[in-house]
């Protein structure tokens, strides 16, 4: 028996969304879970996605993947659709999304401190980019620079 088809040409099946998404079918189930995704149903019970859900999944992958919650994630999809005043339907999202952005702030400063403190032991300018002939010198690749790694 073959699979059932799609519902037209304007949709995707499971696998389908899955490709061209690069979310697996397990992760797409657990969005649904979540309440992240809602698709539509064949008669059948087949899954089934429109560009919008795509747009949606991509949307919801680039948010988890900066580390919000998928608690944060749906009530910022319950409260962000098109045409409606965030300002007076979802008063509380200002607060939800002001932390997320202190949130990845802070994330970001520790992990540019960081960043930074890896290109003093490799040597490397601050800005990322190798420098020519810049090669490790030694084991540990400090080779003799002055830096100390551990408290004196």
């Amino acid at each position: 028996m073959s699979p059932e088809p799609a519902v037209d040409e304007e949709t995707l099946r499971m696998g389908e969304m899955a490709e061209a998404t690069g979310v697996s079918e397990r992760l797409l189930r657990y969005y649904e879970s979540r309440g992240l995704l809602t698709p539509g149903r064949t008669a059948r019970g087949h899954r089934f996605y429109t560009s919008a859900d795509v747009a949606r999944v991509r949307l919801v992958k680039f948010l988890i993947d900066g580390g919000m919650s998928t608690k944060d994630i749906r009530f910022l999809l319950e409260c962000v659709h098109e045409g409606v005043d965030v300002s007076r339907v979802c008063e509380e999202l200002d607060t939800v999304l002001t932390r997320e952005y202190v949130r990845i702030s802070k994330e970001i400063q520790s992990l540019e401190l960081t960043r930074r403190y890896l290109a003093v032991l490799t040597g490397r300018p601050p800005g990322g980019e190798r420098r020519r002939g810049a090669g490790r010198r030694g084991p540990a690749g400090g080779g003799g620079r002055g830096l100390r790694t551990t408290p004196a």
